[in-house]
C-alpha cells in the first residue's frame, strides 16, 4: 500500500512521492520487458531493448540529447580542467 502512496504522491508537486523522470524510467523499463518478451519477433527485441534502455538513461538524465547529438556527429571535443584549480602550461 506504500508503494501505491508513494506513487500518487508523485503526480503532485509536493516532494513526498518520486520524481516522474524516475516513475518514468521504471515504467519504461517495465513496458520494455513485456513489449520485448512478448509482443515482438526474436530478431527486433535487441533492437527494441536498445531504444527502450536509450529513453530511461535519458529520463534519469545520465545521457542528455546534446551529447548524443555530438557523439553521432563525431564532435569530441571535451574540455579538460584540473581539479585543483591550478594553471596548467
Amino acid at each position: 500500500m506504500n508503494l501505491l502512496r508513494k506513487i500518487d504522491a508523485s503526480l503532485d508537486t509536493h516532494s513526498k512521492g518520486w520524481s516522474a523522470r524516475k516513475l518514468t524510467a521504471l515504467f519504461a523499463v517495465i513496458m520494455a520487458a513485456y513489449i520485448t518478451k512478448f509482443e515482438l519477433p526474436q530478431e527486433a527485441q535487441l533492437h527494441a531493448l536498445y531504444a527502450w534502455l536509450l529513453l530511461v538513461v535519458m529520463c534519469l538524465g545520465i545521457v542528455t540529447a546534446e551529447q548524443i547529438i555530438k557523439f553521432k556527429n563525431g564532435n569530441e571535443k571535451t574540455t579538460d580542467t584540473p581539479s585543483n584549480n591550478t594553471p596548467t602550461e
